[in-house]
C-alpha cells in the first residue's frame, strides 16, 4: 500500500491509496514448454524472443513476481542455449531488466522488441519516457560456453530533455553475465505543497528526494518555525483550497492521472471544517521528476 501523509492546517488526514494491480496478460507469450516451466518461483512468463530456429540457438526469457506493497514488478532474465531440440537454461539474473517503475518518470523501460539476439550476442536496450530518453544498453556474448559482458553504459538526460551524459556502467570483476549488475532501482521523487503559516505563501516543491532534502531546498526561504508540510508523497496529484478566512486546506491521491480526485479532497477537508467560499488555488500533478 502507498500511504499519503495530508496535512492542513487544523487538519490531519491519511489517504490510502491501492496498489498498481498486475494486468492480465491478454496475449500471454508464447514459448516452449520448457521455457515456461523454468520460471523462478512466484513469477510468470513476461516475454521470451530467441536467436531463430538454427541447431545452436539461444532464447532470451524475462520473467515477472507480483508486484510488491508499492505496487512495483521485479523481473528476472534467464538465457537459454538450444541442445538437442530443446531450451536449457545457460545463464539467470535478476539485475539485468528493469522493474516496472525504475526509471526517472516511474514508467517501464523494458520493452522485449528491444532485445536482440543471435547465437551467442545478445544486446538489450531499456529505454525510459521523455522527449529524449534515457538509454541502457548491456551486451552480453557467449564465450567458452559462459556468458560475459562485453559492454554495458545508461546514457542519462535528465527531465527526458535537459543535461545530457554518458555513464559507464560497472563491469563485475568476474566479467560474467551473470554477475553483472545494471544498478536498477526506483528513484525516490518527494513532491511537496508547503504553506508559510505567517505570510500565506505556498510552494510546490519537486524532486527531493527525502524530507530532510525538501528542507534543505527551503534554506533561505522558509525554516520549520514559518512554514508547514500540507501535503508530501511521490507519485500523484496535490491540490490547494483556500477558504475566505484565507485557511489552508489539501487533498491528495496518487494517480497521477486524477487531479479532479485531489481537488476534491481538499474541498471536502475545508468543507468538513465549516469553512466558507472554499476555493481551489492550485493543483498540481507528477510522476517521477
Amino acid at each position: 500500500m502507498v500511504s499519503l501523509r495530508i496535512f492542513s492546517l487544523g487538519i490531519l488526514a491519511t489517504v490510502i491509496g491501492s496498489p498498481a494491480m498486475s494486468m492480465p496478460l491478454v496475449h500471454p507469450p508464447t514459448a516452449p514448454v520448457e521455457v515456461v516451466a523454468s520460471a523462478p518461483q512466484g513469477t510468470h512468463l513476461l516475454a521470451f524472443k530467441t536467436s531463430g530456429v538454427q541447431a545452436d540457438a539461444n532464447g532470451v526469457a524475462v520473467f515477472e513476481g507480483a508486484p510488491d506493497k508499492e505496487g512495483v514488478a521485479h523481473r528476472d532474465l534467464i538465457i537459454f542455449g538450444k541442445k538437442n531440440g530443446r531450451f536449457v537454461p545457460e545463464m539467470t539474473s535478476d539485475k539485468l531488466i528493469a522493474c516496472s517503475k525504475c526509471t526517472q518518470f516511474h514508467d517501464d523501460a523494458f520493452d522485449i522488441n528491444d532485445v536482440k539476439v543471435s547465437p551467442g550476442q545478445v544486446r538489450i536496450v531499456q529505454m525510459d519516457g521523455g522527449e529524449k530518453p534515457t538509454t541502457t544498453i548491456v551486451e552480453l556474448a557467449k564465450e567458452s560456453g559462459v556468458w560475459h559482458v562485453r559492454s554495458a553504459s545508461r546514457h542519462v538526460v535528465d527531465m527526458g530533455r535537459f543535461e545530457e551524459r554518458t555513464v559507464l556502467l560497472t563491469l563485475p570483476k568476474s566479467g560474467l553475465a551473470a554477475d553483472m549488475d545494471a544498478q536498477w532501482s526506483v528513484p525516490v521523487y518527494l513532491n511537496t505543497l508547503m504553506v508559510n503559516k505567517n505570510s500565506g505563501k505556498f510552494w510546490f516543491l519537486h524532486d527531493g528526494g527525502s524530507p530532510e532534502a525538501v528542507w534543505k531546498s527551503m534554506d533561505g526561504r522558509c525554516g520549520k518555525q514559518d512554514c508547514t508540510i500540507l501535503v508530501q508523497q511521490q507519485d500523484g496529484c496535490i491540490s490547494l483550497v483556500r477558504d475566505e478566512s484565507s485557511r489552508w486546506f489539501s487533498g491528495a491521491n496518487a494517480n497521477h492521472k486524477d487531479k479532479k480526485q485531489a481537488v476534491f479532497e481538499a474541498m471536502n477537508a475545508c468543507n468538513a471544517a465549516g469553512a466558507m467560499n472554499c476555493k481551489e488555488v492550485e493543483t498540481q500533478c507528477r510522476r517521477g521528476i
